[in-house]
């Protein structure tokens, strides 16, 4: 017997193929992290895109075990085709989600959308959260992973946001902050939840951390060159750990609250891999009307694009 429509969402991020279905009774996801060679950084985008398309059958068959598509009177496709949503936005890696989702809309003769990957992210924290209400004004969203460190003014529109950078790093991203000191300590790569749990469970002496924040922008390099003569000398891997996370949660709990006052917002959405860590959500709880999503939501993934799908069909 025949359901109502299914929505699917595709993202193809730099480290993680995602894809998410909105049955609307409840919402599958499956995603598959990308590999990293042991003590490297990051990966080149070709490997990327080799390895999505190794990887995006997989997460559909996977996601077909819990599902039929036949089942649905009609499908919804939505794909991040590019990080923002601004004109000449662009990274490899997403051209291979499209061109998938363009596949299966055409196979299916379903409907089509795209979106950006930060849409998506966006979407998928007042989807987690149920917090429904911020889309009823302007609010701040501070988007933080491995590639990006921006302070967004965001204005909800018909079939998305509209996005300004109003502040962020103006150096290397939280994300690679974390990842070149936690690859220093000898840690996996992508190394956020590593360093993260070794930051909430040091229990030692924990000196001031200096931040260099200038109203909404902030600087990490300084801190990093602080943070890898620390492990040259020899020093604690767990004080490394904690200097490092609690130098980030300081400067963006900063730009935050010079943000808020200068536009007059009050809700903020936390977004990205960064903010799924325990230690920076510990750092804000004393913060009104700051919220994170789950911290599997807050991580690359499919779900908010999945719901933008939604969101954009029934205009």
């Amino acid at each position: 017997m025949s359901r109502s429509k299914l929505f699917l969402g595709i993202d193809t991020s730099c480290y993680t193929t995602s894809v998410a279905a909105d049955t609307g009774d409840t919402v599958i996801h499956v995603k598959k992290p990308l590999k990293v060679k042991e003590g490297e950084c990051g990966l080149r985008q070709s490997e990327a895109v080799f390895q999505h398309i190794k990887n995006l059958p997989l997460c559909i068959d996977e996601l077909k075990e819990q599902l039929d598509f036949r089942d649905f009177e009609g499908v919804t496709v939505t794909v991040s085709s590019r990080p923002r949503n601004v004109d000449g936005s662009y990274m490899p890696v997403f051209l291979t989600g499209e061109s998938f989702a363009k596949v299966i809309a055409d196979t299916l003769s379903a409907e089509y959308f795209e979106t950006s990957h930060q849409e998506g992210h966006i979407m998928a924290a007042i989807y987690s959260c149920r917090q429904y209400s911020v889309l009823s004004e302007p609010f701040l969203t501070y988007h933080l992973s491995g590639g990006t460190t921006e302070l967004l003014l965001a204005k909800p529109t018909d079939d998305g946001f509209k996005c300004e950078i109003v502040g962020g790093t103006l150096d290397l991203p939280a994300g690679q902050f974390i990842d070149r000191i936690g690859v220093k300590l000898g840690m996996e790569f992508p190394c956020g939840k590593y360093l993260d749990y070794s930051a909430c469970e040091y229990l030692g002496e924990k000196p001031k951390v200096k931040t260099c924040v200038k109203e909404e922008y902030i600087n990490f390099s300084g801190e990093e060159t602080r943070c890898e003569r620390m492990i040259e000398s020899g020093v604690d891997g767990g004080l490394v750990a904690y200097c490092t996370m609690k130098c980030i949660a300081d400067s963006v709990k900063k730009s935050v609250q010079s943000a808020k006052k200068k536009y007059n917002i009050k809700n903020v959405l936390m977004v990205g891999g960064v903010s799924s860590s325990r230690f920076m959500r510990n750092e804000f709880s004393d913060m009104l009307n700051v919220y994170f999503a789950e911290p599997d939501l807050s991580t690359d993934n499919a779900v908010g694009v999945c719901q933008i799908g939604k969101m954009k069909s029934k205009i």
